[in-house]
């Protein structure tokens, strides 16, 4: 792996807080005796835009599963996991079926709704030049 890329597994919920909202990651408020070290709130600053990023990048992959032209696909139930890379330009690369559902169908949906979101999430300035490599378990239930 290159010192560039983070690797993080994306099948999982994300908590994201909110500007001013400091207990939104169940932290507790710290005196701040001698001024917190600027490097320190940098990372915590970039970890929480990644999280924050990659939120929405799931969230925007899973608005494009039941895209139209796939057919009818609340008949599918499974998951399948994919990888791909993240582009600093905010566009997918090397997506690549790491294990298969069993259903071609769905296998072929999810990297549909995969590659029809390559792009779509803007990146916070703070992560610009930065690549990532995701694998994603996309989820199909009965309708869901």
């Amino acid at each position: 792996m290159g010192s560039d890329q983070i690797v993080i597994p994306a099948d999982f919920d994300i908590a994201v807080s909110t500007p001013g909202n400091v207990l939104a990651l169940g932290q507790e408020v710290e005196e701040d005796n001698e001024g917190e070290n600027a490097e320190e709130a940098a990372r915590r600053r970039k970890r929480l835009a990644i999280k924050s990023y990659l939120k929405q990048v799931n969230e925007a992959i899973e608005r494009r599963k039941f895209l139209p032209g796939n057919g009818d696909l609340s008949d599918l139930i499974g998951n399948v996991l994919y990888t791909f890379h993240i582009r600093p330009d905010d566009t997918f690369s090397d997506i690549r079926l790491v294990r298969s559902s069993g259903n071609a169908r769905l296998d072929q949906a999810a990297g549909c709704a995969i590659a029809s979101a390559s792009g779509v999430t803007k990146r916070p300035k703070i992560l610009q030049g930065q690549a990532f490599t995701l694998k994603i378990t996309v989820k199909y239930q009965h309708s869901m």
